[in-house]
């Protein structure tokens, strides 16, 4: 586990120098790091808190919860689910998880073995291939079309072999703000459905959804389990809350996965093996507060401030469909030496795209203040002018 502890992700090493210069006092920068809101979560969350701390012996709040979590919380998450999409689930098919990335890691430590593959879509979440190899697989990249960023279904087929287990998709899409189309799903469901049966195995898709509610201009992010019977659901309310600190969230094991129970208890035997139990307190706040909705107009509103403002700079930027990222192409080809330029010049600091699985771009995180994106768009005029526009 050395070489993960050294080797950083390019979010976390600019999200910690920032907080280096937090700690000296410093205030002229502007942090475009990390997916850490700046909204607040809903005031309902805070009464919520206030009324289980009320209501609930400690035991039951600060005690161990069941290793899938509380009954009456799996059944407000299932509930949830099936009066948003039309389902049919029980609490005997959600595991709570500390967090989404509980839910991911869980989920590949249960269902691969050593040396399997897993296909991640280029450019993906960077700690997507800490998670594939930590359990000794391999992360296979595969690029997405290169225009919209949708899924290329031609591309993830030609890249499925007898040792593949898993594909990984995340819409809305961190870093591009892609909402995959429910066509393109279905397609790759066809794929992943053909590929199973050809190899005599079951191929699992992982759907990670944290983003599920953030979509804008009446984008809607198609219910991912409906395209694949054998597609595993990772969720967290960090985003669509603003809870990334709590460590809450889910996996979802749909009746229609192949050997379910089996897949399940694997999930269980996963949780211990990992740690990856969940934060007893806030799941009894969740099962209160799942039903709350995501601020996406305060979303949209920033997306507006730096998309226009960026574009009339002169910037090429992927317009975002959902999520809280700005796709921005780089000024020069070389990703790491233009944002360590427009860190160290004007200040902005954005996360190059290497760590994505592709070059020449930079990763924008408006998940911070309206000022903070306001009073950036002069810094970015500058770096702008000082390279004289693109040069590639």
């Amino acid at each position: 586990m050395y070489e993960f502890g050294a080797g950083k992700s390019a979010i976390r090493t600019v999200f910690e120098e920032t907080c280096a210069l937090r700690e000296q006092g410093r205030t002229d920068f502007w942090d475009f790091s990390i997916g850490n809101p700046y909204v607040p979560a809903p005031p309902k969350v805070n009464e919520t808190i206030r009324e289980v701390l009320g209501q609930y012996a400690p035991i039951d709040l600060h005690g161990y919860p069941p290793n899938n979590g509380w009954p009456a919380t799996r059944a407000a998450v299932a509930k949830n689910l099936n009066e948003r999409f039309s389902t049919n689930y029980s609490m005997g098919d959600v595991v709570m998880t500390g967090g989404c990335a509980g839910a991911i890691t869980a989920t590949i430590c249960a269902l691969t073995t050593a040396g399997e593959d897993i296909i991640v879509i280029t450019p993906y979440f960077p700690e997507y291939r800490m998670y594939i190899q930590a359990w000794k697989c391999k992360c296979i990249e595969v690029p997405s079309e290169p225009e919209t960023f949708q899924l290329d279904i031609d591309a993830i087929k030609k890249a499925i072999t007898p040792c593949t287990r898993m594909v990984i998709v995340n819409t809305p899409n961190n870093p591009t703000g892609a909402v995959y189309s429910e066509e393109s799903l279905r397609a790759l469901g066809d794929v992943l459905r053909e590929a199973s049966k050809r190899y005599q195995k079951t191929i699992y898709l992982l759907s990670d959804e944290p983003y599920r509610e953030i979509c804008y201009d009446g984008a809607q992010n198609p219910w991912v389990a409906d395209c694949y019977e054998n597609t595993i659901v990772c969720y967290s309310w960090s985003k669509s809350l603003s809870l990334p600190g709590e460590r809450v969230g889910y996996a979802l094991v749909p009746p229609t996965v192949t050997n379910h129970s089996m897949v399940y208890d694997a999930l269980l035997g996963a949780q211990r093996a990992v740690n990856t139990i969940t934060n007893s307190l806030f799941t009894r706040v969740i099962e209160r507060c799942v039903d709350l909705p995501a601020p996406v107009e305060e979303y949209e509103r920033k997306r507006k401030i730096i998309y226009e403002g960026l574009k009339e700079i002169g910037y090429e930027v992927v317009r975002p469909q959902g999520a809280f990222y700005l796709w921005l192409k780089c000024l020069e080809e070389d990703d790491h030496s233009f944002c360590r330029r427009a860190a160290a010049e004007q200040h902005l600091f954005l996360v190059e795209s290497t760590d994505f699985g592709c070059s020449g771009w930079a990763r924008i995180s408006y998940a911070c203040s309206d000022e903070t994106l306001s009073t950036s768009l002069p810094a970015f005029k500058r770096l702008f002018d000082s390279y004289g526009g693109y040069q590639w």
